[in-house]
């Protein structure tokens, strides 16, 4: 069975009642005499599928058509209005979205294009770009130019040429590409789009300028390399190379060395600093202790000769006050105890004055190692800068220099072969003849899809009791039908052309349902009896009319089919018992509804 199927169609206006009809999963059959709207139905339908034509004339008051979709996933509904070229979708599919969805492409595209939405129903992610014309030039697959699987119309019934190719040679490729991506999911994406003939002429004429171009270029970049090259003309380059980089490796162990040494000595300054340091903080102790022992002295001196003056002066007898006698005091001395210490003190003062001395002496010493030291390593940093350094970079540019040469004999190198190639592909361009890939899509239907069409033809025609059958098989060349050895546009009328392409049309239906990777499963046929005249009488249950309906009848699984026939034509058989849904519009020549738009008359 179909992936989806039409539930029903609505046409509405404004005071208008709703014109309803529903179909089933099968065999729908609208029947009704002429101008009832059985057609205007299937304009409905083919309006929603994106139909530029109207499908009723706004004298009638109805202006909108609403078509209801029911899939195992959900069921949707489509909205469109007459002039507008958008459709408004509400679904409950998971992978269809809700909005308004534009009729085709254009550019600066802001909704979706309802193409999508088709594709989504069939199965297919995306929308593929198939082959439109014989250079592979792509476009997108669309639903509209599916229709002709889908929708047999009842102008083209009774057409000679093949039901399904349509007639403008610009679609015949587009379709059959879309044809076979329906049967297999091929759009030939690994089959870039052959450019047409002008197109390459100009594009190789364009080569040749570029190529001559950029000979000319290389021709004068080899001139200057040339006088770059020649500068080095009496020297060889590969054994100076070598000889530089073995000097600059004796001069990069010499800088390494002196900068090692220069390290060393620092070390070694920095200590003998630390020593000078430290004298120069003894001798700065020495001096004030030197400082201190003097004022000892002083000191000292000063308390003898207090003692020697006093005992110069006269003790007084009596008290000035109370002229009293006063007693004599015995009063100790402090001169000797003075005296002694002086001399401990003078003796330590000589003693420091030695020491002094020794560490001056350690001092100047010490300056002058520092002094030699900082001399040493002042001539290894010379030696670095003025020598070593200088010596190093100039071996790194002569060395640069001579790499350089080896880089323009490279590219010398390098530009005589591109010229060489340029030259070789400038002269093997291949000529503009008539022998580029080109798109045929016939020649990619193989034997094995023509013998399952051949197969179906021979079984429906069988099935529909064709007269006088003996042999059928598809043409691939016209992509129609061939009963009994002669094609269907020399040796039938209109009548038996309609019925042949009704049986292309189910053989198509059939090989899509049973063998296709995509399946529309979709059937619409307007009228496919169109005046068929057999010469014997039409209710004859072996006729082909009624045999025809019987296999409407006998294959609903194979996808939805909507039959509309008129009831002059129509065999009177017993459709409800098979399943199928029965549409009768009587135009009032008995009970029941007159036609499909309520009050049109």
């Amino acid at each position: 069975m179909s992936s989806f199927y039409i539930k029903s169609i609505t046409a509405h206006g404004s005071g208008k009642s709703d014109a309803i009809v529903s179909f089933s999963n099968g065999l729908n059959i609208i029947q009704g005499y002429s101008d009832t709207g059985k057609t205007c139905i299937v304009k409905c339908i083919d309006f929603i599928f994106g139909s530029s034509e109207k499908p009723f004339d706004k004298s009638t008051g109805y202006s909108r058509v609403t078509m209801q979709i029911v899939t195992p996933n959900g069921e949707m509904v489509l909205r469109r209005s007459i002039g507008k070229n958008q459709i408004q979708v509400e679904s409950d599919i998971s992978y269809i979205e809700n909005g308004t969805y534009d009729i085709g492409y254009k550019k600066n595209q802001k909704n979706p294009v309802i193409n999508s939405v088709w594709l989504k129903l069939l199965g297919i992610d995306g929308e593929p770009m198939i082959v439109k014309n014989s250079d592979f030039e792509k476009k997108h697959l669309t639903w509209r130019t599916l229709l002709n699987l889908i929708y047999i119309n009842e102008n083209d019934i009774g057409k000679s040429e093949s039901i399904i190719v349509p007639e403008q040679y610009t679609e015949k490729t587009l379709f059959l590409s879309a044809l076979l991506y329906l049967i297999s999911g091929r759009d030939f994406a690994e089959t870039d789009a052959q450019t047409k003939k002008e197109i390459r002429v100009a594009r190789r004429k364009a080569v040749e300028e570029y190529v001559n171009k950029q000979l000319s270029g290389i021709a004068d970049r080899k001139k200057a390399l040339a006088e770059q090259i020649a500068i080095f003309a009496d020297v060889d380059v590969e054994d100076e190379i070598a000889r530089i980089i073995a000097d600059i490796e004796v001069t990069d162990v010499a800088i390494t060395q002196a900068v090692n040494d220069s390290k060393e000595l620092l070390g070694q300054i920095m200590a003998v600093e630390e020593k000078a340091t430290e004298c120069a903080v003894l001798l700065s102790r020495y001096k004030a202790l030197k400082s201190q022992y003097t004022g000892d002295i002083r000191r000292l001196t000063f308390i003898v000769e207090g003692e020697v003056e006093y005992q110069n002066v006269p003790h007084s007898a009596k008290c000035p006050f109370c002229d009293g006698k006063m007693p004599v005091h015995d009063r100790t001395s402090y001169i000797d105890a003075s005296r002694a210490e002086l001399t401990r003190i003078i003796a330590q003062l000589n003693g420091l004055g030695e020491t002094e001395t020794d560490v001056q002496k350690e001092q100047a010493d010490i300056e002058a190692e520092l002094t030699a030291l900082c001399a040493k390593r002042t001539d290894i940093e010379m030696l670095i800068s003025e020598q070593l350094r200088p010596k190093a970079d100039a071996l790194q540019d002569t060395l640069k220099n001579y790499r350089a040469y080896i880089r323009l004999k490279h590219e010398m190198d390098v530009i005589d072969s591109f010229s060489d190639s340029w030259t070789t592909d400038l002269r093997e361009l291949p000529e503009e003849g008539d022998n580029t890939l080109k798109y045929h899509p016939k020649e990619y239907f193989d034997n094995a899809f023509l013998a399952t069409m051949d197969a179906y033809a021979k079984s429906i025609l069988e099935e529909c009791n064709y007269e006088n059958l003996t042999s059928a098989r598809f043409n691939l060349t016209d992509f129609d039908i061939e009963v009994n050895g002669g094609k269907k546009s020399t040796n039938h009328g209109k009548g038996y052309r309609a019925f042949l392409n009704t049986v292309v049309a189910l053989m198509f239906r059939r090989y899509l349902a049973k063998d296709a990777k995509y399946n529309p499963g979709l059937l619409i046929v307007d009228t496919p009896l169109l005046g068929l005249d057999q010469g014997v009488d039409d209710a004859a249950p072996e006729s082909m009319r009624t045999a025809l309906f019987k296999y409407f009848m006998n294959n609903q699984t194979e996808g939805q089919m909507i039959v509309v026939e008129n009831l002059d034509h129509i065999p009177d058989l017993d459709y409800t018992t098979s399943g199928a849904t029965v549409i009768t519009f009587t135009k009032g020549r008995f009970e029941g509804r007159y036609g499909f738009l309520n009050d049109v008359y």
